[in-house]
């Protein structure tokens, strides 16, 4: 029986490479956060043209001028233009980058637009309240019991996110936007999520003992569903029941 061959380190390598690219690349599941995910696939990509580069040439430099012996190689002194050419391109990328960086921002932060629904979300040691302004329904979640931040899908959703205490931070991984919640600072945001499921989110600012707790769930659904769940709540607000 002949012994098993082995498949080629290179398979190997560029499997790993692969694995590694894709385990690495975000999905944004709002239309804001499209924009980081873009900017990052797009510096991702830049990185790696850049090492393939600068890998081959050290690898072209060390067989290029190996030793052969115990001869000196001809010694070469400066170049202007390859040292004003490799000063250049390194600024020229930075400078593209800094330029898709502040047209990616300008694009989360755009709040221009008239939103379809308001919301504040109030951020408290240590818990959520969601308030959906105009409806009067309102959602109060504590340490023992996560709220459910409920929107539709495909509608643009404005949240006003403030503090009741401490500096706490809003974020949900998914829609790859943090945002800081500080005492005294009303901060504003759009968010249009584009796929309906339920999605994590987290204070990821130290503000306590309880700081773990600190979670809640952003449950997005179908516009229907949507307004019967708004519809239940308000009756339930305008009954004097507390939110859930």
């Amino acid at each position: 029986m002949q012994p098993r061959r082995r498949a080629p380190a290179a398979r190997w390598l560029a499997a790993a490479l692969v694995l590694a690219a894709a385990g690495c690349t975000p999905q944004s599941v709002t239309e804001e956060g499209r924009a980081i995910q873009s900017l990052y696939n797009l510096f991702l990509y830049v990185a790696a043209v850049v090492f393939l580069i600068v890998s081959a040439l050290v690898v072209w430099s060390v067989i290029r001028y190996r030793r052969r012996g115990d001869e000196l190689p001809k010694q070469v002194h400066g170049n202007n233009r390859l040292e004003l050419t490799w000063t250049l391109i390194p600024t020229v990328i930075v400078l593209a980058l800094f330029g898709f960086t502040l047209a990616a921002q300008d694009r989360v932060l755009d709040d221009t637009g008239d939103p379809d629904i308001n919301v504040t979300v109030t951020a408290f040691q240590w818990s959520w309240r969601f308030t959906y302004e105009g409806t009067g329904a309102e959602i109060v979640g504590t340490p023992e019991e996560i709220p459910e931040l409920v929107l539709p899908v495909g509608q643009t959703v404005r949240v006003k996110l403030v503090s009741a205490d401490v500096v706490h931070s809003f974020y949900v991984p998914q829609t790859l936007f943090k945002r800081q919640a500080i005492p005294g600072s009303d901060n504003e945001f759009d968010l249009t999520f584009e796929k309906v499921g339920l999605y994590h989110g987290q204070c990821t600012q130290f503000c306590g003992l309880d700081h773990p707790d600190m979670v809640f769930r952003v449950r997005v659904v179908s516009p229907g569903e949507y307004q019967s769940w708004l519809a239940a709540e308000t009756r339930r607000g305008a009954s004097g029941q507390p939110g859930t």
